[in-house]
């Protein structure tokens, strides 16, 4: 029996997409693509996972979505593609996740074996997403959105089918670290990544995960690290403190960084355009 209605919608809709059981997934080994990979299997359905690596994610993002595919039995090719070789991602456009996007994709497309689907779920429908309408113009099949599961109901079906990490904390590309309309620098993604790995390594040391963070660049030669308000409130200043050090250590990039709570880290610039227009870079 199962354990939640909308499972048997995701039957229903997986049995349309892939009537041979054979699917898919472009898989970021974030919680989303995470759920669809382990709840297709637990509904009976075979999944290859392609993982895409390159400067827009961290090394060890990559390392931690191989281990878990290993892990769980799954199948995976990793792909290695710049996002950066297009100029509107590289400058940061407003429609740079559209371009992305696009661009993945249609690498993907040519090497899926299967049905091509992605993580978006009903929550992301609601937010600024321009990478969607790729998607749809690519044919990519959106199942957890088409079946209306949201992101807290991945939560509580992956919590109920057994997913493990089920508060894995939502974790983008270092893309969205940057303002737009701004060339966006290798060197400061690549500090951004080795920072917020720095983070990860300490909050878990200090078994203070999961929490939601994100380091932005803020002011032409500046960056914020913002926490999720509620998490920001049970960070004692003790560790706020040890967190800008530690950022500060990383790398030259971040001699002028501070810390600060955000009410919702999920479309800052979007939310902010007019603050964080920062000039353009030409170098």
């Amino acid at each position: 029996m199962l354990q939640h209605p909308k499972l048997e919608v995701l039957r229903s809709a997986l049995a349309k997409i892939a009537p041979n059981k054979k699917l898919t997934i472009a898989f970021s080994g974030g919680l989303d693509s995470r759920f669809l990979a382990f709840a297709s299997n637990f509904l009976g359905f075979k999944a290859h996972l392609i993982h895409v690596s390159g400067p827009h994610i961290t090394a060890e993002e990559t390392s931690n979505a191989k281990k878990w595919a290993e892990k769980h039995g799954f199948s995976i090719t990793v792909v290695n593609l710049n996002p950066l070789e297009q100029k509107e991602v590289s400058y940061n456009s407003h429609e740079r996740c559209y371009w992305c996007k696009k661009r993945l994709f249609q690498e993907l497309l040519k090497i899926a074996e299967s049905p091509l689907c992605d993580g978006t779920n009903h929550s992301d429908l609601s937010q600024y997403r321009p990478g969607l309408k790729a998607l749809q113009e690519l044919g990519i099949h959106s199942p957890l959105a088409d079946c209306q599961i949201s992101k807290p109901e991945i939560r509580n079906i992956g919590r109920n089918i057994g997913l493990d990490n089920v508060d894995q904390p939502s974790r983008p590309c270092i893309l969205t670290r940057f303002p737009y309309d701004q060339l966006i620098v290798d060197r400061e993604m690549n500090a951004v990544g080795k920072a917020e790995t720095a983070i990860w390594d300490y909050l878990n040391k200090n078994h203070l995960s999961p929490l939601a963070f994100r380091l932005r660049k803020t002011a032409p030669s500046a960056f914020t690290l913002h926490i999720l308000e509620r998490d920001f409130e049970n960070l004692s200043d003790i560790h706020r403190q040890k967190l800008l050090e530690l950022v500060k250590s990383i790398d030259g990039n971040f001699s002028s960084v501070t810390i600060a709570p955000q009410v919702n880290l999920s479309g800052y610039f979007d939310q902010n355009q007019r603050d964080c227009r920062l000039p353009r870079d030409t170098k």
